[in-house]
């Protein structure tokens, strides 16, 4: 009996996974080139003065015409020099600006608070989101913004690669490309799921339409609330191209004490999902179960088969990211990323049913069912 729902709970996993992977492999989407509206990129920045020079340095030297780009970096409270070095640079280029955000009232704690003031203080048709870890592309800017040509598109999200330096830097870059497989996949298919800040744009209208981020409930994961609130509450539609022109470079979790910390977040941040993100990632949860229960309780040729058809089906997935992208040296760390991916699916789920503290760039947050309040030193 239990081999049979091993094997089931396999076959639907595979054949939802082939849909995922084939409907990323065709992500692409009607776009023009010339399209030039005014776009200011915001990026908040907490502590990060060993990474912000790299971002500065990218950003500086994006194509896009100055005159139609404004910079907003909002320094998050930092307590080393993540402020003075971007003030080294907006003090002599002038389409780059720099805030200082002020502690935030009601439920705008955090980074969602230095987001809202960056947006405040604004003026682009197209906001555009990025991390102080990453590094962008010289042609970004316009590689993303030709898809909002279509009125309708209110959200472009983007792929973001990982510094793989090593086996533990590889697993990380790995599950990225699948969880942006997914996302890709789902808004290809028109059930949206999620979509990460650090390689994310919106429409200016479309964040005015759902009231900015002091209308949308906390969350700890800001970026899967404000792309909700959109496709959701809005008419405006979302668009994931898997698009190696846009492609953003981050910066991995440097250890497993991080690591868990972001795993943490994200699972608590979505705690909040639908019935439809719902059914994305309980069938995997439920297959993996079924795995650890097999070991002990079912026929080993049973386990093989479905891990086997597990193992196949998620390195498809991937796929799509890794020929795009032309990562071809991870391949030889996907066993290994395999047995990360189906633990921490196993483990973190539990963890965040009976935990909803976050610890994030030295504050702590508490967040349940997309609401949530904010520890944080006032000052």
């Amino acid at each position: 009996m239990l081999a049979d729902i091993l094997l089931l709970l396999a076959l639907v996993y595979s054949l939802k996974i082939i849909i995922f992977g084939i409907a990323t492999f065709n992500a692409h989407y009607p776009s023009n080139p010339l399209f030039r509206p005014t776009v200011t990129i915001i990026v908040a920045a907490r502590n990060e003065e060993k990474n912000i020079r790299r971002c500065m340095e990218s950003i500086i030297r994006l194509s896009y015409p100055k005159e139609l780009l404004e910079v907003v970096f909002v320094d998050d409270r930092s307590e080393d020099r993540t402020g003075d070095i971007v003030g080294e640079y907006s003090s002599h280029i002038s389409h780059i600006k720099l805030l200082v955000a002020i502690p935030g009232t009601g439920h705008l704690r955090g980074k969602t608070n230095a987001v809202t003031q960056g947006i405040e203080a604004s003026r682009g048709d197209i906001l555009l989101f990025t991390d102080a870890d990453c590094c962008v592309p010289v042609h970004w800017v316009e590689e993303t913004i030709k898809y909002y040509t279509d009125p309708s598109i209110g959200i472009v999200a983007g792929f973001t690669v990982l510094q793989a330096r090593r086996w533990f830097e590889a697993i990380q870059t790995l599950d990225w490309f699948v969880l942006f497989s997914v996302a890709a996949a789902t808004v290809r298919l028109r059930y949206p799921v999620t979509a990460v800040g650090n390689n994310l744009s919106v429409r200016r209208q479309a964040y005015d339409e759902v009231g900015g981020y002091r209308r949308i409930a906390f969350s700890v994961t800001e970026d899967y609330a404000l792309f909700h609130a959109i496709t959701r509450g809005t008419k405006h539609r979302a668009v994931f191209p898997l698009d190696i022109n846009a492609l953003v470079e981050s910066e991995p979790c440097e250890n497993w004490r991080v690591l868990y910390q972001q795993k943490k977040r994200w699972f608590t941040g979505g705690k909040g999902m639908d019935i439809k993100s719902l059914l994305v990632f309980s069938i995997p949860y439920a297959l993996n179960v079924m795995l650890l229960a097999g070991l002990f309780f079912a026929p080993w040729r049973s386990v093989l088969l479905a891990a086997t058809l597990k193992f196949s089906v998620d390195l498809f997935l991937a796929a799509s990211s890794i020929i795009t992208f032309k990562q071809w040296p991870l391949l030889r760390y996907f066993p290994l990323f395999e047995l990360y991916y189906i633990l921490y699916v196993l483990i973190f789920p539990i963890i965040v049913l009976f935990g909803n503290t976050i610890v994030w760039k030295e504050r702590t947050f508490r967040n349940s069912t997309g609401t949530g309040t904010n520890t944080e030193p006032s000052a």
